[in-house]
């Protein structure tokens, strides 16, 4: 059994039985439906302190690489 369209009198879609093996694989968790991002932002505090960087020179370069389309 695949895929069911099911559809009103004038012929539009309006809804759809799906197989429940591709239901499960559409609905199951994916790696990127996990939160994403530094869990403890504080532990990164203060990490370029001791180099000596031009953090404005630095943003500007990353900002040029956006519009370099």
């Amino acid at each position: 059994m695949g895929v069911h369209y099911i559809c009103d009198a004038e012929g539009r879609k309006t809804d759809v039985i799906v197989p429940i093996d591709l239901w499960e694989s559409l609905t199951a968790e994916k790696p990127a439906d996990r939160p994403v991002g530094v869990a403890e932002p504080a532990r990164y505090r203060g990490i370029y302190r001791d180099q000596d960087l031009d953090l404005e020179a630095e943003v500007r370069n990353l900002r040029d690489e956006w519009d370099r389309t």
